[in-house]
């Protein structure tokens, strides 16, 4: 299963693993690298997840 893809609400510098360079993301950004993500670890840097679908059944009318 592919990793869920996060959106950033604010800029901000990771170390880029496989160059070592240092990257700007800018507000926007999709982050879907779990390498990635795991360098950004304030929670305000994330914008807030959509909200989940209702998993409810609706009953059917008789």
């Amino acid at each position: 299963m592919p990793a869920a893809s996060r959106t950033l609400a604010t800029a901000v510098f990771i170390t880029d693993p496989k160059t070592h360079e240092t990257l700007l993301l800018p507000p926007g950004a999709e982050v879907s690298d779990p390498a990635i993500a795991d360098q950004i670890t304030h929670p305000e840097a994330w914008a807030p997840e959509p909200p989940r679908p209702s998993r409810r059944i609706k009953a059917e009318a008789p």
